[in-house]
């Protein structure tokens, strides 16, 4: 359980206009919502109750425990195009003295790093060569991934970027890049 909060997956719903109270669990595992209602009146009471629905979720955890970070991170997004989760290319344009624009091609490979950060690494196509560069880029993510472990929690990242957003007022830290 995230934290070790005994209501993890629980919440409490109070209507009182439909004079309904009760517990809900709610889970999303692969992309599936389960969710199950616990009314206070059916399980005689509040505390019974909750006893119930957090051995439900119990059983739903052992069941269908949390998505690691690993693998969210292979999962093949819709927008990609390089075919490799994490690897993309790109191209930056810049404009010379003379006011001739030229242009630089990299692959980029990215992972989740420590504390909320993501880390990319960049392979410069010019420098490289095409093939090397992907290449490249492939493999620094595999080797990046080696160091990603534990569950998947989709709030965390959000509490990171909410204390930086706080402590630092310029909006959210950059990831962390660095360029080979």
């Amino acid at each position: 359980m995230k934290n070790n909060d005994p209501n993890y997956g629980i919440s409490r719903f109070d209507d009182d206009i439909r004079n309904t109270h009760g517990w809900r669990v709610s889970l999303r595992r692969y992309g599936k919502m389960l969710v199950e209602n616990f009314p206070d009146k059916k399980h005689g009471g509040r505390k019974k109750a909750l006893k119930l629905a957090q051995q439900y979720r119990d059983g739903l955890l052992g069941r269908f425990p949390p998505i690691s970070r690993k693998e969210v991170c292979q999962i093949r997004r819709s927008n990609n195009t390089s075919g490799i989760s994490g690897v993309c290319t790109y191209a930056k344009s810049y404009k010379l003295k003379d006011g001739t624009v030229r242009e630089t091609r990299y692959w980029e490979a990215s992972w989740p790093g420590d504390n909320g950060k993501n880390v990319s690494v960049n392979f410069s196509v010019n420098k490289y060569g095409e093939e090397l560069a992907r290449s490249m880029a492939i493999r620094a993510r595999m080797r990046g991934l080696e160091g990603v472990e534990g569950p998947f929690w989709v709030c965390e990242r959000g509490q990171v970027e909410t204390r930086a957003r706080a402590s630092k007022a310029g909006g959210f830290k950059k990831p962390e890049r660095r360029v080979a």
